[in-house]
């Protein structure tokens, strides 16, 4: 059981990246502003000051609560909306002005989810901003490449910490959940940050001096 719930994680997270990969780029900004996560990813390469830092991750923690609620909140009016279109008979005002609910919960997270990213930009240098520039100019790939490559490498190592505990009488199965309730739904969340972290806090739960 262990192993596939591991392969499954695996697969996710290669899932996830060439969804990434593949998804058009249908971006009306184009390419004027950058995406948080790269900035937190590269932020020693772009030589970030503690003030800069710590500045950007007060917005992204403060942005991040009220991402969520905008999420589920847009989750909500889309699946009231769905089930409003599939009864037999559709009765058009009560369709659009469910309608007119979910645009306005995508409009209230695409404008929070701008602002952090212009409060991003503003934060850097014209120095760093070319730095980035110039470190994403394939598209943010190589990023992605990297990412997914060392992400991968961590579940695998996850993977031989559970078939070491269970070698030794220790029941893994704690951490395989760990792994599938926040890891899963993290990586599956596109927050790769979040998802790495969790799998580090794992890595330590299984170090073998670990209690």
């Amino acid at each position: 059981m262990k192993h596939i719930v591991l392969t499954i994680l695996l697969l996710s997270v290669c899932a996830i990246f060439a969804a990434d990969n593949a998804a058009p780029k249908n971006d009306p900004f184009g390419g004027a502003f950058f995406p948080p996560e790269v900035i937190m990813q590269l932020h020693s390469q772009l030589g970030l000051s503690p003030q800069q830092l710590e500045t950007f991750q007060a917005r992204a923690m403060k942005t991040q609560p009220q991402s969520e609620e905008l999420r589920k909140k847009l989750e909500a009016e889309s699946a009231a909306l769905a089930a409003l279109a599939k009864k037999d008979h559709v009765e058009e005002a009560a369709i659009i002005a469910q309608l007119d609910k979910v645009l306005d919960a995508e409009r209230e997270l695409k404008h929070l989810h701008i602002g952090l990213m212009v409060a991003a930009k503003n934060l850097l240098t014209a120095e760093q901003q070319t730095k980035l520039r110039e470190m994403t100019k394939d598209g943010g790939a190589r990023i992605a490449e990297a990412a997914r490559a060392r992400l991968t490498e961590k579940i695998e190592r996850v993977k031989a910490g559970a078939q070491a505990w269970a070698a030794g009488g220790r029941d893994p199965s704690e951490v395989l959940r760990a792994m599938e309730q926040t890891f899963k739904p993290l990586i599956e969340s596109g927050k790769i940050m979040e998802a790495e972290a969790e799998l580090d806090r794992v890595l330590e739960q299984l170090k073998p001096d670990a209690k």
